[in-house]
């Protein structure tokens, strides 16, 4: 395995690298082809749909895209490779651990970053809400990435993680294959000390930057569905799903994932690399919370579901769906939930008037 077959760097080499700031050979094309990748399906989408709209279809797409080769990356990690990997054992080491460039674990980070830094103008424009929320996630795989070494080093962001003694260095055969991928000679590759000697970047943190990509996009396809699905029958179901799953992920999954980060951060060996993802995680994690606050706060207030529709509409759609009224009997007084009939035959809720009319200040916010 390509993870496994990393060893501890030298004291020579590290007290050659500490001394100065190298160059680290690195796949830059990695992330600058999927950023040219994300404009052009942007461009795409803007000429079939008007642009916020095409802007929502881009956002789905990589809701799926990412949701599926996240969890492609997960499956694989845990029943075929393990939970094992450098520097340590157990989750909180695994959160930390380096990569080689170039795995699938490299391209799925580099296909989300290159998203939301094609993505940041459009938010900007239409969606100021999602602002915070990509500056945090573009900077947290920037870090992983190890392009915080391009900052000037009077800035509290600089961080040069390849120049520290405990970062291990790559096996000479995985350079060599790096050297071939990159159009090297044969020669240069095995003759030149030099090139030989040139540290390969590694990602640090990766396995940190999947995992809480498949767990935030494990809600988002469901906001996605649901904002799929609006004005049609399976709207009202959908909603609640969406609902469910944004709050069993952000209230349940991602504080215990948080736990494991904050232990490591300050566990007695953690190095700035820990704080910082602590300190971003911790960032990301409130504008989910604030997201969530903006989607409960109104069915709190209104005791609706879907707030903006007209009064009776979940009685009706409950009527015309006996299975769901009657696994809404079991959390709902059966008043709130069934229709009667006037003089005239026409239903009517059983309680006029105890749907409270939406509060449209609250729903535009």
């Amino acid at each position: 395995k390509e993870r496994s077959c990393c060893a501890t760097r030298t004291n020579e080499t590290a007290t050659k690298y500490t001394s100065m700031t190298p160059e680290y050979l690195f796949p830059h094309h990695i992330v600058l082809g999927y950023i040219v990748l994300w404009a052009l399906a942007e461009l795409v989408a803007a000429s079939i749909w008007p642009i916020r709209k095409s802007c929502k279809k881009i956002s789905l797409l990589h809701c799926i895209v990412a949701f599926i080769v996240s969890s492609v990356w997960l499956i694989r990690r845990i029943w075929l490779d393990g939970d094992g990997g450098e520097g340590g054992s157990g989750l909180d080491a695994a959160l930390h651990n380096f990569e080689l460039p170039g795995t699938l674990e490299h391209h799925v980070v580099s296909l989300s970053f290159a998203y939301f830094i094609v993505d940041m103008p459009f938010a900007i424009a239409f969606h100021p809400t999602f602002i915070v929320h990509h500056a945090i996630c573009i900077v947290a795989f920037a870090a992983i990435q190890g392009y915080w070494k391009y900052l000037p080093e009077s800035t509290p962001f600089y961080m040069d993680f390849m120049s520290w003694d405990t970062t291990p260095s790559p096996p000479t055969e995985y350079k060599h294959k790096f050297f071939k991928f990159l159009n090297k000679s044969a020669k240069e590759t095995t003759d030149s000390s030099e090139h030989i000697d040139m540290p390969l970047q590694l990602l640090m943190g990766g396995v940190n930057g999947v995992f809480n990509l498949w767990m935030a996009e494990l809600g988002g396809v469901f906001f996605h569905i649901n904002r799929a699905l609006e004005d049609t029958d399976m709207e009202l179901p959908s909603r609640g799903l969406f609902l469910f799953m944004f709050t069993f992920t952000r209230c349940f999954v991602w504080p215990t994932y948080l736990f494991h980060l904050f232990r490591s951060a300050t566990d007695s060996d953690a190095t700035h690399f820990h704080k910082v993802s602590m300190v971003l995680e911790t960032g990301l994690f409130l504008t989910n919370l604030n997201f969530l606050y903006k989607n409960i706060a109104p069915i709190w207030k209104t005791g609706r579901l879907i707030p903006g529709k007209p009064k009776g509409f979940h009685r009706k759609w409950l009527d015309r769906h006996p299975l769901c009224k009657r696994i809404a009997g079991l959390f709902l007084r059966k008043e709130k939930i069934t229709m009667s009939h006037d003089s005239s035959g026409s239903s009517i809720p059983a309680d006029v008037g105890i749907d409270p009319p939406a509060d449209d200040e609250l729903l535009k916010k």
